[in-house]
């Protein structure tokens, strides 16, 4: 016998046929899981939607009981509805997880409600949804809240968090019901309570929170530098924020401080000691030349002037590790920078021989930076173009591309090139491809380069394929007092 009830014949037994077949076909064309079950747990009616999504045709379901649907892990809660359902109790909070026909596990959340015929209970009515995917991606919400490293939450304009993950037990020692149950102003450094409070206010004018820091106290009372990030709900009265603990960056950040001043204080005094004595040799170098004027043989005449030419590269040396050292130390005289007329006066300084040109190619921008790096940086990389060249004759163009708020220069040469595995290698410091003897210089030109342009929040590379050099690196078009 083919049964034609549905949930309203169920409920309504002296509905008309024309209504049952109605509702019946609003049943079947009805996107959740629609099942009529008697009380001995078979199966009066499956909508298609539950078909489908079970895998089960008619005549399979013909055979069916209730628990050959329902997976063991969800059987006793399920039975349990039942007994509530079958006397007389609608459930619409039910949470459980089904089977297919292949096995397969889906999870569902419905309803329930008993069906009367003449006076007497009939079926269990059960109207369900398919939250599969919706609860597997609640569970990867929940794994990566549990175990982000950072700090996230759920808080309220109250004051108050509302869910907190692991992280913040990690780092601050006390336990989620501590945190949960208290203001987390009690937390909170008393020096930087009131401009948390009124970044609350903030939040709760429907502004995010971006890089607010303030202190709070861990269990053993020691403070922790926080940095957050907040997004508000105002209607919701709700926050949902990410912090992130800065205590060891900003210790770090305190010793780099405290290690450069160290640095700079030697750089001064190695500026005083080492330079006295290399003076004192020049002196005493002139002293010889004076007393043995005409006397020198041709061999020790040589011998002294190559004397002269390593003092001198010593004392380029040394104030290249000066300047080196002082790099990214001082960011007073930032202002309007027009790079075509830096470019002019580098190549004016330099003093190319005839035979040498600096072209530069428009638009050169006018930056909001400081000059003196930026001189450096171009100083030096036509100087290197000039000086390394292979010819008496040669060529250097410079020229410039912004892409989003960064511009990029370029300085390109026609001189022999740089071989490829060379490319990262001239960037380090004290690294030359000729000899001080071929080409005066200290192999700190190109490493002061990169760390200038590094400092000023830039990058630097290097192209070269046989013939020519171009040096590529990036200067941001406004940069602001640090």
């Amino acid at each position: 016998m083919r049964h034609r009830t549905t949930i309203e014949t169920a409920a309504r037994s002296a509905e008309p046929a024309s209504n049952d077949d109605w509702f019946r076909e609003l049943c079947d064309h009805a996107s959740d899981l629609i099942q009529s079950v008697s009380p001995d747990g078979r199966f009066l009616y499956v909508n298609n939607a539950w078909k489908e999504t079970l895998g089960y045709d008619d005549a399979a379901v013909a055979g069916l009981h209730i628990t050959d649907i329902i997976h063991p892990e969800s059987r006793a809660h399920c039975e349990a509805v039942m007994r509530e359902v079958m006397e007389g109790r609608a459930r619409t909070d039910i949470e459980a997880d089904f089977v297919t026909r292949l096995g397969h596990r889906i999870k569902v959340e419905g309803s329930a409600s008993l069906g009367m015929r003449d006076g007497h209970p009939y079926a269990t009515i059960g109207i369900f949804r398919d939250v599969t995917d919706r609860a597997r991606a609640q569970d990867e919400l929940d794994r990566l809240f549990n175990l982000s490293m950072d700090m996230l939450c759920v808080g309220g304009l109250d004051g108050y968090f509302k869910q907190i993950n692991p992280a913040f037990e990690r780092t601050l020692g006390f336990s989620a019901e501590e945190l949960l149950s208290r203001s987390f102003l009690d937390f909170v450094h008393p020096e930087d309570r009131q401009k948390t409070v009124d970044e609350i206010e903030r939040l709760k004018q429907g502004i995010p929170t971006v890089d607010f820091q303030n202190r709070y106290r861990d269990k053993d009372g020691a403070y922790h530098v926080m940095s957050w990030r907040a997004t508000p709900m105002a209607e919701a009265g709700m926050v949902y924020a990410i912090a992130r603990d800065e205590t060891q960056q900003m210790r770090v950040k305190e010793e780099l401080a405290r290690s450069n001043k160290d640095l700079e204080q030697f750089a001064y005094a190695a500026s005083h000691d080492l330079r006295a004595p290399l003076r004192a040799i020049d002196i005493l170098a002139d002293f010889i030349q004076e007393d043995m004027a005409g006397k020198l043989s041709p061999k020790s005449q040589e011998h002294l002037n190559t004397l002269r030419r390593r003092l001198t590269r010593m004392d380029a040396l040394v104030e290249d590790l000066l300047s080196y050292s002082r790099v990214g130390r001082e960011t007073n005289g930032i202002g309007s920078v027009d790079t075509a007329a830096v470019i002019r006066d580098v190549t004016e300084l330099l003093a190319p021989t005839a035979g040498f040109t600096v072209t530069v190619k428009p638009p050169m921008p006018v930056l909001r930076t400081q000059r003196a790096p930026f001189e450096q940086v171009i100083r030096n990389l036509i100087g290197n173009a000039i000086k390394h060249h292979d010819r008496p004759e040669g060529k250097v163009v410079v020229s410039a591309t912004e892409r989003d708020g960064v511009w990029e220069f370029s300085v390109e040469d026609d001189g022999p090139g740089i071989p490829h595995e060379f490319h990262d290698r001239v960037f380090e410091m004290f690294q030359k491809l000729r000899s001080s003897d071929e080409v005066e210089g200290t192999g700190m030109g190109l490493a002061l380069v990169r760390r200038i342009v590094e400092v000023n929040g830039g990058s630097i590379r290097l192209e070269s394929a046989g013939r020519g050099t171009t040096v590529r690196f990036t200067w941001p078009a406004r940069r602001e007092r640090e």
